[in-house]
């Protein structure tokens, strides 16, 4: 048993070790190798323990990461609950980040990056499009619908000014 709790140890450090994992990930990837239970059981005790396992923590700095690439509240919350972290956490996580996430400038942002793809298209065909890729980011709807109109609106006075 003390050989198998170290051997589920140190494949829980080494999985740890390329970046940071959920209580799930873990608890996934250490039955996946075959452990017991009961041996799962203790080494994601003890990592949590040493603070090396926090779902808190982990779903934090996964937002925190995603920030900068304008994904909405919804794909976030959604990827996190796939990783298996709790739905409490998920939204007391998602409630922590809600000004930033939804303050719409994200969605703008991503768009702007992405406005030389609609020039040229016909406006409904442009509009769709954008929606379509906000939509596909987890952005609300709504968001998504005045980043588009103020995208549109920059595309019509550049092409007004050319």
């Amino acid at each position: 048993m003390e050989d198998q709790l170290q051997k589920a140890k140190d494949a829980a450090y080494r999985y740890l070790s390329y970046r940071a994992r959920s209580v799930a990930e873990v608890c996934n990837k250490l039955r996946e190798k075959e452990f017991a239970a009961a041996v799962v059981a203790a080494v994601v005790a003890d990592l949590q323990r040493q603070k090396l396992l926090d779902d808190r923590e982990f779903a934090r700095r996964w937002v925190e990461a995603r920030l900068p690439r304008a994904h909405g509240a919804r794909k976030l919350a959604q990827d996190l609950r796939h990783k298996g972290v709790a739905a409490g956490v998920v939204d007391e996580v998602m409630a922590e980040y809600a000004p930033a996430l939804d303050s719409g400038e994200l969605a703008v942002e991503l768009l702007s990056k992405q406005a030389w793809r609609y020039r040229g298209l016909a406006p409904d065909k442009a509009k769709r499009r954008m929606l379509g890729f906000l939509a596909r980011r987890g952005c609300e709807r709504e968001m998504a619908r005045a980043a588009v109109e103020q995208i549109w609106q920059e595309l019509a006075h550049e092409v007004e000014g050319d």
